[in-house]
């Protein structure tokens, strides 16, 4: 069973399964969306989640510590790089 992720920037939709990062659908979409550090510290690639919040992993410690430094406070905000599909069968919607 899968997941399919649409970036809605780029016009892209991809079906995963659970376990992918957001940063690995990204990169095999061939998606502009920037990153930097790749480790959760930059947060060059914060994410607006649009629809589909519950088919992700849940907010790390270090992913809460870079968005409060880059005073980013909107529910929907995430770190691309961060985030893993942890459920199947759903729509995640992402803009960025």
């Amino acid at each position: 069973m899968t997941t399919r992720v649409e970036i809605m920037n780029d016009f892209l939709a991809i079906n995963v399964t659970p376990g992918k990062t957001i940063q690995d659908i990204v990169e095999a979409s061939g998606s502009a969306l920037p990153f930097g550090c790749r480790d959760g510290e930059c947060g060059t690639c914060v994410v607006l989640i649009e629809s589909g919040m519950e088919y992700l992993s849940d907010m790390t410690d270090k992913e809460k510590a870079v968005m409060q430094t880059i005073g980013e406070s909107s529910p929907k905000a995430r770190l691309a790089c961060q985030m893993k599909i942890t459920k199947p069968s759903g729509l995640v919607r992402i803009k960025y």
